[in-house]
């Protein structure tokens, strides 16, 4: 099933689920209307393929030597490549660098020297609401129940990467992942590790793992995202973010009564 065929399915992926934790207003918007395929995207699913099935490559990309996006022979190249993503031969260079970097780390490699499955179509009815859910996870490895997912990032560090994980809700994604292993395919992982490459030379890997405390906190978030949704879907109703009249909330350096810290505050340099 390729990326077109599987964003026909008539169900709740965490692409979409996500934008419930801002506003119903907001999941309601996305759903109607899609996302635009990016070029930021479409290199990210260039990265997974390179990495998890390489061998698919010349099936769903393309490369185009042109100098423009655009005249007759861009034209005339789209159309004999329907159905494939296009990229430039930069990208691929890229791409197969990155991608290159997490497939040789060592800490990698026995999860990709083992049988596994790439973005395996799952489906399945949650339990809590009732609702039709829908996941693509990244690489499952069902003999030893283990689940994986490829991020690019500005950095492993671990504290600047948990922050940017916490801010994109990627336990929630890898929850909601588990979730559909466990009621549609039968079987329940019993590790759920997040691979995090660099998105600069010369692309260091890291390879972090989520603890059963932080699944657990992360399962009743997208607990309580899906009850909304079947809350919002039986009413009707899908409201913004805010229901009510709100304070004001002014940044910390507001009303500070000595010049120089305002001014500290501001990272403004005064005299001199």
């Amino acid at each position: 099933m390729n990326h077109h065929e599987y964003r026909q399915i008539d169900a709740i992926n965490w692409s979409s689920l996500k934008h419930m934790a801002e506003s119903p207003m907001l999941y309601r918007h996305m759903l109607d209307h899609g996302r635009d395929d990016t070029p930021a995207f479409a290199f990210g699913r260039l990265v997974h393929t390179l990495v998890f099935e390489p061998a698919l490559f010349n099936a769903e990309c393309a490369i185009y030597e042109g100098e423009r996006r655009a005249g007759k022979a861009w034209e005339e190249f789209k159309a004999a490549n329907a159905g494939k993503t296009i990229y430039k031969a930069g990208e691929i260079d890229e791409a197969q660098s990155i991608a290159e970097a997490v497939r040789r780390h060592p800490l990698v490699l026995p999860y990709l020297n083992v049988p596994g499955q790439f973005e395996q179509p799952v489906v399945w009815t949650d339990l809590r609401t009732g609702l039709k859910c829908k996941a693509r996870p990244d690489w499952i490895i069902p003999r030893d129940r283990v689940l994986i997912d490829l991020k690019t990032c500005v950095s492993i560090d671990g504290r600047r990467f948990g922050a940017a994980a916490a801010r994109y809700g990627y336990h929630c994604q890898l929850a909601h992942y588990a979730a559909g292993i466990t009621t549609g395919l039968g079987w329940t992982p019993a590790r759920i590790l997040l691979v995090a490459v660099e998105k600069t030379a010369p692309y260091d890997v890291g390879v972090f793992e989520f603890d059963a405390d932080t699944l657990y906190y992360a399962d009743e978030e997208v607990g309580t995202l899906l009850e909304r949704v079947a809350a919002c879907t039986e009413s009707g109703h899908w409201p913004g973010r805010y229901t009510e009249e709100q304070a004001l909330q002014l940044p910390a350096w507001v009303g500070m009564d000595d010049e120089t810290e305002d001014a500290d505050a501001l990272g403004i340099e005064i005299g001199g």
